[in-house]
């Protein structure tokens, strides 16, 4: 999942309940947590079928750019 960079704080009262911790000797920003939360703003970017929305944007911006770029005359 992807969300907006900058936004923890609301994001942080989106969690409802920590269900668990894993890995926490890795430190807390490592760990896994599994949590449940409540209107959580966020986009699937890469999926169990190999797909993965960064690629396909990256794949359109070269394209864009390439036309941008071309000569005009």
């Amino acid at each position: 999942l992807n969300a907006i960079g900058g936004a923890a704080q609301y994001y942080a009262r989106c969690i409802e309940e920590v269900l668990d911790v894993n890995l926490l000797e890795l430190g807390i920003p490592e760990a896994i947590w599994h949590i449940r939360v409540k209107d959580f703003p966020a986009i699937v970017t890469m999926d169990a079928h190999g797909n993965s929305l960064h690629s396909d944007v990256e794949n359109a911006s070269s394209v864009m750019l390439e036309k941008l770029a071309a000569p005009v005359f």
